[in-house]
């Protein structure tokens, strides 16, 4: 049973926002955009392996969730998907790796070859054991004692070369989906109640990590974000209002909510409200009651009143 379908990740969407407005000389540039592409990569073996997971239907009670977040101590700790079983809970890692891989253990290694450039990554081995842990005692915590495995996913079909066995089950995740139907389930540790339970208690405690404002998460200055109304059609900065709509300057294309998108820009990378002046100055609104009617029909609250008015979400 899937009890939480995986969406688009916040730092996926953040960083879609901040290479939209950050000017391509910018310093930090080609560092965002190449973190941008690894976290696409990532997301993209993310859904590669729901679409596999989704075969999985074995006669016995389950429970799937995609995409969760949990705090113990203080800790964020993320899970890409965890399945419970009725004797065990297993936590999946997926990685979307291109090249060859060679893994190596005693101490653990994952090496990459890919475009005649070897390197060390960082282990899913390590990660999964970090979170195997963090896992357990947050259950424990609730009194929940359950074995608790890993199993890392590869989103491409790479060359890969296990030197050294590990405890740690590696495989294609279209292999993933015969792996379990081929697993035994040994002693029933969880009944179909149980797993419900837990399932909806991981759930309801789930913490999606919130890294916005970027420009302070990131470290960059305010006045480096570029300004303005994106057109949704041909991508040019600079949408005017006029006679109730936005209007484009260069494909003239129009329409009243164009400045939407801009709102959420505000809250992924500046600040978590807005004021009139601020929106004014960020969508190119000249007229402070425009401004003001634009903020209402946003959908955003407002707090405040008169001059201390501002807008959250």
């Amino acid at each position: 049973m899937l009890m939480k379908k995986r969406s688009e990740p916040l730092s996926l969407l953040g960083l879609q926002s901040l290479i939209g407005r950050l000017p391509s000389n910018h310093k930090q540039y080609a560092i965002i955009e190449e973190g941008l592409r690894r976290r696409k990569a990532g997301y993209g073996g993310e859904l590669n392996f729901d679409k596999h997971i989704n075969e999985f239907r074995p006669s016995y009670p389950f429970s799937i969730i995609h995409d969760l977040c949990l705090l113990y101590n203080g800790i964020y700790f993320q899970m890409d998907s965890v399945l419970i079983q009725p004797d065990k809970i297993i936590i999946f890692e997926i990685k979307n790796l291109g090249g060859k891989l060679t893994v190596k253990a005693n101490p653990t290694q994952f090496i990459q070859e890919l475009k005649g450039e070897r390197k060390i990554i960082q282990s899913p081995i390590t990660e999964l054991k970090r979170k195997i842990i963090f896992l357990d005692r947050w259950l424990r915590e609730r009194g929940i004692n359950v074995p608790i495995k890993g199993m890392i996913g590869l989103a491409y079909t790479n060359e890969l070369l296990i030197e050294e066995e590990t405890n740690t089950d590696i495989l294609f995740t279209h292999e993933i989906p015969i792996r379990l139907y081929n697993m035994e389930i040994t002693e029933e540790v969880l009944s179909r109640n149980k797993i419900s339970n837990i399932a909806r208690n991981l759930v309801d405690e789930h913490q999606e990590y919130n890294p916005f404002p970027l420009t302070e998460t990131l470290n960059i200055a305010k006045k480096d974000i570029t300004p303005g109304v994106i057109c949704p059609e041909c991508k040019l900065n600079g949408m005017k209002w006029s006679m109730k709509k936005w209007h484009c300057l260069g494909c003239f294309y129009s329409a009243g909510d164009c400045h939407l998108p801009l709102i959420d820009d505000w809250f992924y990378l500046m600040d978590s409200y807005i004021t009139n002046r601020q929106f004014r100055y960020f969508s190119g609104v000249e007229h402070q009651p425009i401004a003001k009617r634009l903020l209402k029909k946003s959908g955003l609250v407002m707090k405040g009143h008169r001059r201390t008015a501002f807008y959250i979400r």
